[in-house]
Parts: structure tokens; C-alpha cells; sequence
């Protein structure tokens, strides 16, 4: 550095001095003002310029910080560092000429600099300038003996000017050199399938699989190979093999299964068995768990599907949509215990997601939880926003509950609710003309709703049932009885239309039919606690659920 004390002055020295102070300190703005301050003194002091570069990069002035590095190099031609550090910034910020321009300059002071002969062949590559880059890596071998990693970079030289036979003789003379490097096997298989000669590939990959049965990269490329000759029993023990293999990324397996399951329509039980072998390595990886769900539900196997959700929320609750696919699931399957459990907690977690509520209310119905179920049901609604039916959803659900409690009033003004949002909705329709016939209230107004109903929908069992019911609490047995009979044709063995059938027997005097359709239903598991008490005093008794 051409820094000299003697040509400044005293206030500019202790200015210099401090500012080098500040540096030190981590005080970086600091240093720069007064760095600055000492240029606009003196604009040729080369020391300062360089103090400044280092400071503007921890400030990631980029720019700024190769300006001033390359006026300290400007005044002081012949200093290493100054020189150095800017071939660095050059080759970090890719300006891979002028990098190589000072890793020259570098190398007539010391043409055995490892480091540098390194960075500027990388920057001859760059630069396509191959041969010369292929003279450096040859200078730098003669420096440092003959590497792996030097045979490589030499090879892929080659490959770049289009030798071909000179690049496959280097990868020969290293694999001579150095037989147990894998990497140098690797190159030359990538080569030979390159070059379509698959042959040469397949007996160097079965030689660096029989000397390296862990190396999980050879599995994958083999599996590869014969994934591409459509040879399934191979490629699975290839990949069942390079599973279990860890340097093989948790991301790369699941990709690998995923292609799988996106190619194939039911997806091969080998698949299955993958997606097990993830599970049993990375156990405590909730997208694994998740990915086994996905792959055991796309095969129809939902009951393990569900079992691997849980696992995953288990291990990680952050993920909504897996709840939303757990709790839909125990929906479908009644699990309606479990169901009322997980979307508490879910709700826990997202206190604004109104599926949540809706499920947790139709659970806590199902479960007699009547004041829960209004409670969530209640609270629930609030997040529906503009969605309408989904809103009616939640006001039939009340309806039932308000029922149950024998809050008619509420009942009533909850499915008015609810069909007033969604009078489309037959179910809605449906079910509040079977609790007022239940009650015994409003029969009228519950003949004419499921009989709009039956219009549109005029075979279905479900609907033909409640009407019958309707016309049951009515009294009219008789016509009630051929509904029934009706319904029971297309539900064959529905437990509560057989209840029915008997219920509407015993009214017109045919007792022992009644005792018999009662038996059935109890055997095809009648839920009605009083049957048992039906069939044994051979009367009609309410049904209590």
C-alpha cells in the first residue's frame, strides 16, 4: 500500500486512524464517512480506497465496493491484494472476463497457486475459451498430482470441444488411477448412455452396484433403465433397494411416487409397498404420512388412508386441507364420535373455517350432544359469509337439534330458515316434514313438503318412507302401509321402513305380520331401543332412538 504518515496531515492521520478504529468496532457507517471524509483530502491514498471496498461489501454496495477496489488497484498496479480481491468480486458477481484478466496477472507472480488456477480455468470455461481452460487444469494437476476432481474437470473439457474418445480416455486413466472412486464411474456411465452406448453403461452400473450395493444413485439410475424398457419387476427392485439408501432425499422418493401415482389408474401394489418403505424410514415426516394417505385412498383402501392422515396432523396440525380430508372421511365412514373430537380440536387451530362447525354440529346430533350441536351450530354459521346453501346447511342441522330438545318453536323457525336460503335442497325439505310428523305437529304442512318433494323425486325410499310417516301420524294406515311397501322395494332391507311396515300392519289389525316386519328390522339393526319391548308385548309402542 502506498499509504505514507509523513505526507498527511497530524488531523488527517488521527482521522484515518479512527476511522480504521470504527472498523474495528463493527461501526461500518461510521468508518465509510470518515474514510470518505479522508478521500476528499487526499484522492490517492490507495490504502483508504481498499479499506472502503471491504466496508462497502459488508454494506453490499456492490458496485461501489469494485469501484473503489479497482482505484486502489489503479495506484498501487503491483499489489497481490488489491489484485486478489478484485478477481474474487469479479468472479461472485459472473464478470468472468476481467476475473480471469486478474487471475492472470496473478498467476505470472505465482503459477502454483492452487486456488488460483482453479478460478481461472472455471473462468475460461465461462469465457469458452476450452483449450486454454484445459492447459490450467493441466498446469494445476502438475501442482497439486493427479485427483479425481481434476480428471473430471478435465473431462467434461473435452466433452465441451466435442473429443469424445480423448474424454473417454481421461475418465479410463482416472478409473485406472483411482478404481474405488465412485464419482469417476458415475461420469463415465453418464457418458456412455449419452454416447447410446447402453451396454458399456449397464455392466459399469451392475460393477458400481456390486462394489457399492449402498449407493443409492446407482439404484435409481438402474430403475431408470429398465423404467424406460418398461420392465416393472426391475425397476421396483431397483427403487425398493435405492429407498432404503440415505443419500437419497425424502424429495426425491416422493417425487418418484408421485409419478407413479399420477401415470397409473390403480396404482401397482409395488407402489404401495414403496410408499410403506418411506414410511417405515422417515416415520416421523408428516408429508409421508400424507402421501401414504393419498396412495392407499387412490387404491380404495380408505380405511388405512384415514389412518395415515391422522398420523399426519398428529405429527403436524398446520396443514388444513388434511384435516378438512380427515374429518370428511369419518363423516362418510359415521365415525361420528371420532369426528366430533377431531373437529373440536381442528377448531382449535381454525377458529374460521365453517365446515368445521358444520361437521362438529351434525357429530354432536348424531351423538345426542343436542346442546353442543346448537352451540357449534350456533357460533358456525357467523363465518358462512355469502355462501347461502351452506348456511341452510347449518339451519336444517339446528332444526334437528332444536327438535330434539323439544324446542318446536326454534325448530320451526330454524328449517324455515333453511329452506327459505336453499329451496332447492329436497333433504332440507325432506327431514323437516319427517320431524313434524315425528312430533305429530304442522302434518298438513308436512304432507305438502314431501309431497313437492316426491314429485321430483317420486321413486326414492328415503323420501316414500317419510311420506308413509306422515301419512302414519295421520291415520291413514292403509294408504301409509302401501307407501312403506313401496319404499321397501327399492331399499330391500332398510331396518326403519320395515319398523314401519310392522307399525302400519298392527294399526289395520294384521298383528302377527307386524310382530314378523318388527322382527326384521331389529335383526337388519333397528337403532330403536323400545323395539325389543314391541316385539316381546306384541304392541305399538312410540320409537325411542
Amino acid at each position: 500500500m502506498s499509504y505514507n504518515s509523513q505526507s498527511n496531515s497530524p488531523q488527517y492521520i488521527e482521522k484515518f486512524h479512527e476511522a480504521l478504529r470504527c472498523k474495528q468496532r463493527g461501526q461500518y457507517e461510521n468508518a465509510i464517512t470518515l474514510f470518505e471524509s479522508c478521500i476528499s483530502e487526499n484522492k490517492n491514498d490507495d490504502a483508504v480506497y481498499y479499506a472502503l471496498s471491504e466496508l462497502y461489501g459488508y454494506a453490499n454496495q456492490k458496485e461501489k465496493s469494485i469501484q473503489v477496489l479497482q482505484k486502489a488497484s489503479e495506484l498501487d498496479p503491483q499489489n497481490e491484494y488489491y489484485i486478489q480481491d478484485l478477481a474474487i468480486k469479479y468472479l461472485a458477481t459472473h464478470n468472468y472476463k476481467l476475473a480471469g484478466d486478474n487471475y492472470k496477472q496473478l498467476l505470472l507472480k505465482n503459477p502454483r497457486n492452487a486456488e488460483w488456477l482453479i478460478n481461472y480455468s472455471e473462468c475460461l470455461l465461462k469465457t469458452n475459451k476450452l483449450k486454454e481452460a484445459f492447459e490450467i487444469l493441466e498446469q494445476l494437476q502438475l501442482t497439486l498430482g493427479e485427483t479425481p476432481e481434476i480428471f473430471i474437470e478435465k473431462y467434461k473439457v473435452k466433452r465441451y470441444l466435442q473429443d469424445d474418445k480423448a474424454a473417454e480416455k481421461i475418465l479410463l486413466q482416472a478409473i485406472e488411477k483411482f478404481p474405488t472412486e465412485n464419482e469417476l464411474l458415475a461420469q463415465l456411465i453418464d457418458y456412455y448412455f449419452e454416447t447410446k452406448n447402453d451396454d458399456a453403461a449397464i455392466k459399469l452400473l451392475f460393477k458400481l452396484a456390486e462394489s457399492n450395493p449402498k449407493n443409492g444413485n446407482v439404484h435409481l439410475t438402474l430403475a431408470q433403465y429398465y423404467l424406460e424398457r418398461n420392465d416393472k419387476k426391475n425397476t421396483y427392485k431397483e427403487l425398493k433397494l435405492a429407498f432404503d439408501c440415505p443419500e437419497i432425499t425424502l424429495q426425491t422418493k416422493t417425487k418418484l411416487l408421485m409419478y407413479f401415482f399420477d401415470k397409473q389408474a390403480r396404482l401397482d401394489k409395488e407402489v404401495e409397498e414403496l410408499a410403506m418403505q418411506l414410511v417405515n424410514n422417515h416415520p416421523k415426516e408428516a408429508s409421508v404420512h400424507t402421501l401414504h394417505g393419498d396412495i392407499q385412498g387412490k387404491n380404495g383402501n380408505d380405511t388405512l388412508a384415514l389412518m395415515s392422515y391422522h398420523k399426519a396432523i398428529e405429527l403436524d396440525p398446520s396443514h388444513y386441507s388434511i384435516w378438512e380430508q380427515v374429518v370428511i372421511m369419518e363423516y362418510e365412514f359415521q365415525q361420528y364420535q371420532q369426528l366430533y373430537t377431531d373437529c373440536k380440536k381442528a377448531i382449535e387451530l381454525y377458529p374460521s373455517k365453517s365446515k368445521l362447525y358444520l361437521l362438529a354440529g351434525v357429530s354432536a346430533n348424531q351423538l345426542k350432544k343436542y346442546n353442543e350441536a346448537i352451540e357449534v351450530l350456533e357460533l358456525g354459521k357467523e363465518y358462512t359469509g355469502k355462501n347461502q346453501e351452506l348456511k341452510a346447511e347449518f339451519y336444517a342441522q339446528l332444526g334437528q337439534a332444536y327438535f330434539k330438545n323439544k324446542r318446536h318453536q326454534e325448530a320451526n323457525e330454524s328449517y324455515t330458515k333453511a329452506i327459505e336460503l336453499d329451496p332447492k335442497n329436497q333433504l332440507n325439505l325432506n327431514n323437516y316434514a319427517f320431524y313434524l310428523a315425528n312430533e305429530k305437529m304442522q302434518l298438513d304442512k308436512a304432507s305438502k313438503m314431501i309431497q313437492e318433494v316426491l314429485t321430483s323425486y317420486p321413486n326414492d325410499y328415503h323420501f316414500l318412507d317419510t311420506y308413509g310417516w306422515v301419512l302414519f301420524q295421520q291415520g291413514n294406515y292403509e294408504l301409509a302401509l302401501k307407501t312403506f311397501i313401496q319404499a321397501q322395494n327399492t331399499a330391500k332391507n332398510d331396518p326403519l321402513i320395515m319398523e314401519h311396515i310392522g307399525d302400519a300392519n298392527f294399526k289395520i289389525g294384521n298383528i302377527q305380520e307386524a310382530v314378523n316386519f318388527w322382527k326384521s328390522a331389529l335383526e337388519n339393526g333397528s337403532k330403536n331401543s323400545i323395539l325389543p319391548k314391541k316385539i316381546e308385548k306384541k304392541h305399538y309402542y312410540d320409537a325411542i332412538f
